[in-house]
């Protein structure tokens, strides 16, 4: 692209972020146009298959109602409509704001409020508190100091970053105690409740709420001999579930290192990207199943991933779900697939189990990691020997992430093994690397949404 201002610039970069640019098989998608090689952060060119870009979804944004080129550069305004979207506020704990806190039987504003330019004004009600700190997780780094008002109030106002959006963690430091704040939305994260913000991101109307039939999200509760405990899963079943006898194929979705069977749902809104797909047309109706993908045996060692999950997912969950729901049996109506951890523990569950799977999913790099430690033997160096076995095993093999990913080297080393192997020239072999601005969480939700659309097809 020639020279043009800054303006020009970030239209093209948002036209591009509209439908996330996608190398993939050639059996993916109908419409197919130019065919180049996708490079990002110094991928060696050798490893990129050159193959068709589908657009996967694309389509005009009505989240920003302002973007106007002067002296000062380019200011972005969200619409009211965005804003106040409740997928915004669907948390496990909430999904409507909790009543404020009263000075004097008068209420006041606390919380996280998002302003129409992006920045995020913060008001934590310590009226006995010397000082209040907040930190940041998962999209950005670094502390922010508070300033105390005579109500009682500390304020302060964090300034929009469209390079850092999405699900962000807030740690809220109180006179140097942490604690959760009730007035800002909370999940699970890192293995114990965050205080939670979303930074809002104009790509990422796929996930709103609609008005479109909304599909039903559960928990189902079953017993495992592995661990002889009960263990819980969180289901989403898609609209017309409750109402018919048809049978749907099923996803297993797994999570990352320290987070549990609802964070799927509750940060990654997995139930409203998939009520969208669906009303659009663009996906298959189906199951999706999000199990606790933490649970070890009680000898394995801290950080350590050993086979109790997968032989739960196999021997307990899999039959369980085959016998209590309206399913579709076999291989090729079930698929796996997960981020960062997760994504490791697809690749291993899927490549060991292919009477079982017929598509996996891979939201970052899922077979080379030099710190990730398992109690098991990795199957991917032997399944990448037998390209053709590959071929019969799997539909759909999926591999998406940022460059922004904190794995992103393992990401490219992960194609150098599919080059080598010639797995990248399958039919089934779908690889996207989005956007250089996407953060991790907005990446895994795309992830999600493109490989939805081409399983069970």
């Amino acid at each position: 692209m020639a020279e043009g201002s800054q303006f020009e610039k970030n239209l093209t970069r948002r036209s591009l972020l509209g439908g996330a640019a996608t190398v993939c098989g050639a059996a993916a998608l109908s419409t197919a146009v130019r065919s180049f090689a996708l490079s990002a952060n110094g991928v060696p060119s050798a490893l990129i298959p050159k193959q068709n870009l589908h657009p996967i979804t694309s389509s005009a944004s009505r989240n920003l109602v302002e973007a106007v080129d002067n002296s000062t550069g380019i200011t972005t305004e969200f619409s009211k409509e965005f804003l106040s979207n409740k997928v915004f506020s669907d948390l496990a704990l909430d999904f409507d704001p909790p009543n404020p806190p009263q000075i004097n039987g008068k209420p006041i504003e606390a919380g996280a409020f998002v302003q129409s330019n992006g920045d995020i004004s913060f008001r934590i009600y310590a009226p006995k508190a010397k000082d209040v700190t907040l930190r940041f997780g998962l999209v950005r780094d670094g502390q922010f100091i508070l300033t105390k008002q005579e109500n009682g109030v500390f304020e302060g106002l964090l300034p929009y970053d469209e390079n850092h959006t999405g699900p962000m963690n807030v740690d809220v430091y109180v006179d140097s105690m942490i604690f959760l704040d009730p007035y800002i939305p909370i999940h699970w994260s890192a293995g114990r409740p965050h205080n939670l913000v979303e930074v809002p991101d104009a790509e990422l109307e796929f996930m709103f709420v609609e008005d479109v039939p909304h599909g039903v999200v559960s928990r189902h509760i079953y017993w495992t001999d592995v661990l002889k405990s009960w263990e819980r899963c969180v289901v989403y079943t898609p609209p017309g579930y409750m109402k018919s006898n048809k049978e749907y194929p099923v996803l297993y979705l797994l999570h990352g290192m320290g987070e549990n069977e609802t964070v799927w749902q509750y940060c990654g809104k997995v139930a409203y990207i998939l009520d969208n797909l669906i009303a659009e047309g663009k996906a298959e109706p189906l199951i999706i199943v999000m199990n606790n993908g933490m649970v070890r045996y009680s000898y394995t060692a801290n950080g350590v991933i050993d086979e109790a999950f997968e032989r739960i997912l196999t021997e307990s969950c899999i039959p369980s779900f085959d016998k209590n729901y309206r399913v579709k049996t076999g291989k090729w109506n079930r698929a796996i697939a997960g981020l960062s951890m997760g994504s490791y523990q697809s690749c291993d569950i899927g490549f060991r189990h292919p009477e079982l799977f017929g598509s996996i999913g891979t939201f970052t790099a899922s077979m080379t990691h030099e710190t990730l430690r398992m109690s098991y033997e990795r199957p991917y160096p032997a399944v990448m020997r037998y390209p053709e076995q590959f071929a019969r095993n799997y539909k759909v093999y999926f591999r998406s992430t940022t460059p922004v990913e904190d794995h992103f080297d393992y990401f490219v080393a992960d194609d150098e093994i599919c080059a080598n192997a010639g797995i990248d020239k399958l039919p089934s072999y779908h690889r996207i690397v989005y956007p250089k601005r996407t953060t991790k969480w907005n990446s895994w939700r795309m992830g999600l949404r493109d490989y939805a659309q081409l399983i069970f097809r």
